[in-house]
């Protein structure tokens, strides 16, 4: 199972941001760090491409459909990503990048359609991801689990207009 952490915040100076980050719990840090060691950067369970759809939940309380698409690209100790979502009245694109250094997780993050970014963090284990990520007035966290050719993506935010966003992505679609 793998976690991740993402994070939105939206509308009128809107800021969406994805946060990747694989977690081992805090008894794992030193396997977490030996799996990635051997399995080329840890980050082999995210690598092509994913499609799939969800739901963005506002602070008001209305729900949208959302309809996503997800690159991977893992060389050695750093991996890529980029998320595109659309729903009827939104949508976003998000590239981020992380390194894994020694289990511990460090990046950075931008969302393209609104030009704004900002710093990563998290722990890398073996399957899971846990991370954070900052932005200018909204802090997020997100859990993703991989499991073979499935992902599901589950997110919190405080701060803005988007409460929560679930994703299910296909891997290969």
């Amino acid at each position: 199972m793998s976690k991740v952490i993402f994070g939105c915040a939206g509308a009128a100076g809107a800021v969406i941001s994805l946060v990747i980050g694989l977690a081992a719990g805090p008894a794992s840090a030193q396997s977490a760090a030996s799996a990635a060691a051997q399995s080329g950067g840890g980050f082999h369970e995210f690598e092509g491409s994913w499609s799939g759809s969800g739901t963005l939940s506002h602070t008001d309380g209305r729900t949208e459909r959302l309809h996503c698409g997800a690159d991977y690209v893992a060389r050695g100790d750093v991996m890529s990503q980029r998320l595109r979502c659309r729903s009827d009245t939104t949508g976003f694109d998000l590239i981020n990048t992380l390194r894994n250094e020694g289990g511990r997780l460090a990046g950075e993050w931008s969302e393209t359609t609104r030009n704004v970014r900002g710093p990563l963090a998290g722990r890398l284990g073996r399957g899971s991801m846990q991370g954070s990520a900052q932005g200018p007035g909204f802090s997020a966290g997100i859990s993703v689990a991989v499991k073979g050719n499935r992902q599901s993506v589950s997110i919190r935010s405080q701060g803005g207009d988007i409460a929560a966003v679930s994703i299910a992505l296909v891997r290969g679609r």
